[in-house]
């Protein structure tokens, strides 16, 4: 097959060198997407644990008591401190998006179950810092899932409270 002066086409390192610029790109784009899975975690586990401490500062300083809500709108969780015990309205709040798992204290032996069916979480510090029981659930764990997943665990007797890799 001859080609003619007048006719364009595309040589063979032209491809290569297109499909390699492909390639780069398409490497570095899910570099980045897996860099911003980790960061939504990072910022879960970050809104869960500054509402914690500031729900157990508000205990110790103030008459009434403080309740953080993890509730679920849609298929997405939030997280809120107020001073009602009852559900919110859903509205306000920090979005800790859907992969949230609680555990709540089951019997004396504390061991711990998953809560399944829950739209709504409560959480609660009494004014010495130590962690009061709202209704039944005597909620101990939660756990955020994304890139890595972060255990966040509530020491009953003294309230504090960390996160931990798993």
């Amino acid at each position: 097959m001859r080609f003619h002066e007048d006719q364009k086409g595309f040589t063979l390192v032209e491809l290569v060198i297109v499909t390699a610029i492909v390639a780069i790109m398409a490497a570095l784009s899910l570099t980045m997407l897996a860099r911003i899975k980790y960061a939504n975690t990072e910022k879960m586990v970050t809104h869960v644990t500054d509402a914690l401490s500031k729900l157990q500062i508000l205990a110790m300083t103030k008459e009434t008591p403080r309740y953080m809500h993890i509730y679920k709108v849609g298929d997405d969780y939030y997280v809120c401190v107020n001073d009602s015990a009852v559900s919110t309205d859903g509205k306000g709040g920090n979005c800790l998006g859907s992969n949230l798992e609680i555990y709540k204290v089951v019997g004396d032996g504390g061991d711990e179950e998953l809560v399944t069916s829950i739209t709504q979480a409560v959480v609660s510090f009494k004014r010495d810092g130590t962690l009061r029981t709202v209704g039944s659930e005597d909620i101990r764990k939660i756990v955020v899932c994304g890139s890595f997943d972060t255990e966040i665990r509530i020491n009953p007797k003294t309230g504090k409270h960390f996160a931990e890799k798993r």
